[in-house]
């Protein structure tokens, strides 16, 4: 993933995630997706990759290079993300 330090943030609503000067707001200030303006969580980034790396670890082969791919993505499921990605994927 990225070499520069930086947060991420991801969709408490969907599967997006960015860095966190991608995001849109909401009207009341909060950071939201930029496509489904579903509210976001926020991570640093060494620790979002390490936890997709130790997700991967664990058995997901491939897991890594599915994350890195739906960088800036919105979908409003995993499943739905995961079938979009076996399908560019072929």
């Amino acid at each position: 993933m990225g070499a520069e330090v930086t947060d991420i943030v991801y969709g408490a609503r969907c599967v997006w995630w960015d860095s966190i000067d991608k995001v849109d707001t909401l009207p009341s200030g909060l950071p939201c997706c930029p496509f489904c303006r579903g509210v976001l969580f926020q991570i640093d980034e060494a620790e979002w990759d390490a936890d997709a790396k130790e997700y991967e670890d664990a058995g997901h082969e491939g897991y890594v290079k599915f994350i890195e791919w739906l960088r800036g993505k919105c979908f409003l499921t995993q499943k739905a993300a995961e079938a979009a990605y076996a399908e560019v994927s072929r």
